[in-house]
């Protein structure tokens, strides 16, 4: 009876979670938002809470369905607090913009809304960053950060997210020992997996010639980007990616199925399609001759499960990323509800994204990669030597930008 019931009250909690999700707070009051509390927190183990978390995107980005909360676009929402629900169609979303190919969906370029005291811009690039001119200007290192929603800053202003703590700091620690200057360019796009902010970052982050690119990665991923494929594949996309192209020949995947064939052939092999997707990122940054740094992070609330994390960090290993950082134990003895942008919620506060940019400083600032940088015997200034090259290259022009 046990056996019986667990995937009924799984079931019944799930349809609860989003029924009160797509409920706006100034309409529903209080009470949904204790519920979602409750639930996330009282009916779930960690595993069932895991399996909800990772299909969070999946149920906003399936075909006709509606984005209620694409990451942290406060422009999606009505609600007074951090995280919520207000639904709107993605083609009428002021930063979001559904796009023809693997990504599916990306951010608006040169957009801004602000909602609750937290303001979404985006870049001419489409970033949720600040401006950067394309070329590169002299005596300056460029680090590229791909990522999902905690890299986007979900719940917090932009300049207080763990990037932008991390550009200040390194760009001051840098300049202070005679280095050149530091910009991270934070292509991260809400809801993507890894393969797919990739791919984002193929279109927008190279044509900026960045110097260094850093991967943030979480227990989340695991399966993601096999979940997000039964609906790409469905669309008639990503076949020929070589960020899949492997896995899928393995697979027997074809053309032309729904959904559900895609994840019958597929659901085995999501670590198989996890570890292409990586190093497929190992071989294109070769190629561009860029290091790529691998760095797993915690989510709040949600202490590490040793097997996955074990995993992830074994693939990542395995695909030949040039540094392999761990810093899921950033949140480590520290109270969650202090630290999430609201109760049950992954996502790190401001206090949170203190915490992980202090943690990720620890782990980053060492490694040769960057501790030329802000080392009295640093190695001859790497990223000088490329702007003569970018110039030689490219010109002073913005030839080759891709916007999405």
């Amino acid at each position: 009876m046990a056996d019986e019931s667990s995937p009924r009250r799984q079931l019944l909690a799930t349809l609860a979670l989003l029924a009160c999700g797509l409920i706006p707070d100034h309409l529903a009051g209080a009470g949904p938002a204790r519920l979602r509390a409750s639930l996330a927190s009282g009916m779930f183990n960690r595993g069932d809470a895991s399996r909800i978390e990772r299909g969070y995107y999946e149920r906003l980005l399936e075909i006709g369905q509606r984005l209620d909360d694409l990451g942290d676009l406060p422009a999606l929402r009505g609600r007074r607090r951090a995280g919520g629900s207000f639904a709107a169609p993605v083609d009428s979303a002021p930063l979001v913009v559904r796009v023809a190919d693997l990504r599916e969906v990306a951010l608006k370029p040169g957009g801004s809304v602000g909602r609750s005291g937290i303001r979404w811009s985006t870049n001419a690039q489409g970033m949720r960053d600040r401006e950067y001119p394309v070329a590169r200007l002299p005596n300056t290192f460029r680090i590229a950060l791909v990522g999902d929603s905690i890299a986007a800053g979900w719940g917090v202003a932009v300049d207080r997210r763990f990037e932008s703590i991390l550009e200040r700091e390194w760009d001051e620690r840098s300049r202070r020992a005679g280095g050149p200057a530091v910009e991270i360019l934070d292509t991260a796009v809400p809801g993507h997996a890894p393969g797919q902010r990739w791919h984002h970052f193929q279109r927008v982050g190279w044509p900026m010639r960045p110097d260094l690119v850093i991967c943030e990665s979480s227990e989340a991923d695991i399966g993601w980007d096999e979940r997000r494929l039964r609906f790409v594949l469905a669309r008639g996309q990503g076949f020929e990616s070589p960020l899949y192209r492997a896995a899928l020949e393995a697979a027997g995947a074809r053309p032309g199925w729904t959904p559900e064939e895609y994840k019958h052939v597929l659901h085995a092999r999501h670590r198989e399609i996890l570890a292409g997707a990586y190093r497929a990122m190992v071989e294109d940054g070769s190629a561009h001759g860029v290091p790529v740094i691998w760095a797993l992070i915690p989510r709040v609330g949600q202490p590490a499960d040793r097997g996955h994390r074990d995993a992830l960090l074994a693939l990542a290993r395995s695909a030949g990323f040039t540094r392999v950082v761990d810093v899921s134990d950033a949140y480590d003895g520290l109270d969650a509800a202090g630290l999430a942008v609201e109760p049950g919620d992954f996502h790190p506060n401001t206090l949170g994204h203190e915490r992980l940019a202090r943690r990720l400083d620890e782990a980053l600032a060492p490694l040769p990669e960057l501790c030329r940088l802000w080392s009295p015997r640093r190695d001859p200034d790497v990223a000088t030597a490329r702007n003569r090259t970018d110039a030689e290259d490219h010109g002073p022009t913005n030839r080759g930008v891709s916007h999405p």
